[in-house]
């Protein structure tokens, strides 16, 4: 990955990968009733399946099936797909989610 268009291919790629593995899953959530935001959660979590997808490119890299560049971006996708997970969870984490994940109190309580 030496020029300015292997990295433009190597986002393009990120952005295909993250577009079907996350729009899909959260598309298909959503058409079986899900809310919109649940439905992002559940596509941001499928989108984490690095360790899958390092078996399985190693696999085509050592049968010659990928080349050494191809290989390197594909895994960079992976890896990047994957630590992306934590921050677009927290984002689309609902304010009391998240006071609920800091052990606080619910703004409104049942009494």
């Amino acid at each position: 990955m030496n020029t300015p268009q292997d990295w433009l291919w190597c986002l393009a790629i990120i952005g295909v990968a993250t577009a079907g593995k996350l729009g899909g899953s959260a598309v298909a959530a959503r058409l079986t009733g899900m809310q919109w935001r649940e439905s992002l959660q559940l596509g941001a979590l499928m989108n984490t399946r690095g360790l899958m997808e390092l078996i399985a490119l190693n696999i085509g890299y050592d049968m010659g099936i990928l080349s050494q560049r191809i290989f390197t971006m594909l895994v960079i996708m992976a890896l990047v797909t994957t630590i992306m997970t934590g921050p677009l969870l927290s984002l689309l984490a609902t304010r009391e989610e998240k006071e609920d994940s800091l052990g606080q109190e619910p703004l409104l309580s049942e009494s």
